[in-house]
């Protein structure tokens, strides 16, 4: 009898598998895809060293050693560039990576093609007879048709194997054969069979190799990975039956675009790489440095040759770096030697195994001469014997040009010239004219001599003065001459309109023409912030493109006899018949203008002071910039258009006459005091 655990437990048991079992194939095979996921990643997470457990530490259950990654040493652009320009072993790179492309693909069936078993032949009848059959050549040679028999094709090539199909095939459809056939047949390969090449020797990876069989020496050794460097690329040989088929020198191919003996490769072939014979290393001024293999009797040209050549800037001496034979070497020799040979002379000098050649590079010199200045090609120009000072201007553009040549200072332009004896150099001046007209010789020029030509700047265009506003004739004008005056500007653009005002001319000009501290003085913009007038003028004229309000300041003038400037610009206002009163006045604005009136007229008329209104601190800013401020004795005169500006007392203490009272007191003890101690001294 079973107990009631037994019972129990076979229950639990019975209902657990039932719901295992209930679940779908589909969902086993998740749950296993999931667990087999779950084991890969915890393999990628786990510390090195655990299956081991003598490494682990049992209280914490980490690893007692940790495991170090190997430094890896970034290398300097300097260490790069080095290595960059490490020569290479010629050739060896043809075959990298070669064996992923599949270049046969789609070649054409050689003719010389030799058929074997396991070949497909796609034969069809067109014409009268319509027929399209596929053989394989049978492991005997052979394959067979039901209506012609057997046919023996083993060792025929793809020429001999249409003829022999063709005759065969006669036998059975006559409209094959004679001088007018009506049927044709034609013969094509289907999927080809491998064949097997050995290759052995100094190859990346020798071994047997099943190859494409229209594979050519060339082809074959792409398919297998490739020559390794150590093997020659000058000396491959091409054994059949025991016997050397080929010889193949790979430099004519790569070097020279001749196939060497393109050999179709047969099953069973031994392609044979033996170790390179020499290594020559050619370096410096060539098309192509790198490591190089020659053969016996070979020069130091034509390893040159092999390389590319010279370039341009190579010097025609060699240098050759030559390891001594060990048969030559004895015990006072050094193991290696240095020479240096001309290179019209190098095909006199064989090369021997590990020479290095090395052509360096002709030292490059600076000859040149230059031309700055007032010319149309200022620059550096290539100098050479016996140049001339009228040869380098001829370079520049020339002064043919009559209108350039009248930008050009043409009384004096200078030769700057080195001078070793000083830390100076030396000008030499030159009359441009009288070298023009050859009224003086022309100057030999040295290596990096220079000239310099100047500007005649009376040419160049100014800048015109623009004046705007009433006045007759608006518009820009150029200055005519040295300090033209206001006056001359305004008689010669038709004089002030009748509703001008005289004195209300304003005149701005550029800031470039002051020092920055000027341009930065506060009071300067505290007057322009007074005057509303401003604003309205400065949007009366046109700025430059690159410039604004900030790169002009207003110039304040007393008579018309004030001089102007390139870039001024001149703004005329029309009467206003008002006065603008401003500041701590009661009633601020434009107020009637009246001829005679004076300072506090127009001031009681804007209301009076303010509490804080200074009356000792007024002053008036005139429509011509002038500002003039009221004095304790003197107040200024008002004109129409002017500005009267009425300035705030400030912050001031209030009168406390208890601290004056104390201090008063206090003053009179101490004087009364001082004189009661002097008459005393004085009565001793």
């Amino acid at each position: 009898m079973f107990s009631q655990k037994t019972k129990s437990f076979s229950i639990i048991t019975i209902i657990l598998f039932s719901q295992l079992f209930s679940q779908s194939i589909d969902e086993l095979k998740k749950m296993k895809e999931e667990y087999e996921k779950f084991k890969k990643n915890q393999s990628q997470l786990s510390l090195p060293n655990l299956n081991n457990q003598e490494n682990i530490e049992q209280s914490s259950g980490l690893p007692k050693e940790a495991n170090l990654l190997s430094y890896k040493r970034y290398l300097s652009e300097r260490e790069k560039d080095s290595l960059k320009y490490q020569p290479n072993y010629f050739g060896y790179d043809f075959f990298a990576k070669r064996d992923t492309i599949p270049f046969w693909e789609n070649l054409p069936t050689p003719p010389n093609y030799l058929l074997g078993p396991g070949d497909e032949l796609i034969i069809s009848l067109w014409g009268e007879t319509q027929l399209r059959e596929t053989y394989t050549i049978s492991r005997d040679g052979t394959m067979y048709d039901s209506n012609v028999g057997l046919l023996n094709l083993s060792g025929k090539t793809m020429n001999e194997a249409i003829l022999y199909l063709e005759k065969q095939f006669g036998r059975v459809y006559s409209t094959i054969n004679g001088k007018n056939p009506s049927s044709f047949i034609d013969v094509s390969l289907g999927e080809l069979r491998s064949i097997n090449v050995n290759f052995v020797g100094e190859l990346n990876y020798p071994g047997l190799y099943p190859v494409h069989p229209f594979s050519t020496v060339i082809t074959g050794l792409i398919q297998v990975g490739g020559v390794d460097t150590t093997g020659s690329l000058r000396n491959i040989i091409l054994k059949r039956d025991d016997q050397i088929i080929a010889d193949v020198d790979l430099y004519e191919y790569l070097l020279n675009g001749n196939l060497p003996n393109n050999i179709q490769l047969r099953d069973q072939d031994i392609i044979f790489i033996p170790v390179r014979a020499s290594t020559v290393t050619i370096d410096s001024s060539v098309m192509r440095p790198g490591i190089y293999e020659s053969e016996s009797g070979e020069t130091i040209k034509q390893m040159i040759r092999y390389a590319g050549g010279l370039k341009a800037n190579a010097s025609k001496t060699i240098g050759l770096k030559r390891i001594v034979p060990i048969e030559n070497r004895n015990e006072n020799n050094n193991s290696s030697e240095n020479y240096y040979i001309d290179y019209s002379n190098s095909q006199l000098t064989k090369v021997q195994n590990g020479d290095i050649i090395v052509i360096p590079s002709i030292i490059e010199s600076i000859n040149q001469v230059e031309i700055l200045g007032q010319v149309k090609r200022p620059g550096f120009y290539h100098y050479y014997e016996g140049m001339k000072l009228k040869d380098l201007l001829e370079l520049g553009g020339g002064l043919s040009d009559t209108t350039f040549r009248k930008s050009v200072y043409k009384e004096r332009g200078e030769i700057v010239r080195r001078n070793p004896n000083t830390r100076y150099e030396t000008v030499i001046e030159v009359d441009i004219n009288d070298l023009l007209y050859a009224k003086t010789d022309d100057i030999l020029l040295q290596n990096l001599d220079r000239f310099v030509v100047h500007a005649n700047l009376n040419f160049f265009e100014k800048r015109t003065v623009q004046i705007l506003g009433e006045i007759n004739i608006p518009g820009s004008y150029p200055l005519i001459e040295d300090k033209e005056t206001l006056s001359s500007l305004i008689s010669r653009s038709g004089g002030l309109t009748k509703k001008a005002l005289k004195d209300g001319i304003s005149i701005y000009r550029e800031r470039k023409y002051f020092s920055d501290e000027y341009q930065k003085i506060e009071n300067e913009k505290k007057i322009n912030m007074m005057d509303p007038s401003l604003d309205f003028q400065l949007k009366d004229f046109q700025l430059k493109d690159d410039d604004n309000e900030e790169n002009w300041i207003r110039v304040a003038w007393q008579n018309e006899d004030i001089q102007l400037m390139p870039g001024d610009s001149i703004i005329i206002r029309e009467e206003t018949g008002t006065v603008n009163v401003v500041g701590e006045v009661y009633n601020p604005g434009l107020i009637e203008f009246h001829e005679g009136k004076s300072l506090r007229y127009y001031i009681d008329l804007a209301g009076g002071l303010k509490p804080n209104g200074d009356k000792n601190d007024i002053i008036i800013i005139y429509a011509n910039g002038i500002v003039s401020p009221k004095k304790f004795l003197n107040s200024p005169k008002v004109r129409d258009g002017s500005t009267i500006v009425v300035n705030d007392k400030g912050f001031q203490e209030p009168f406390n006459v208890t601290t004056f009272a104390s201090s008063m007191l206090s003053i009179i003890s101490t004087t009364v005091t001082i004189l009661v101690l002097s008459k005393q001294l004085n009565q001793q």
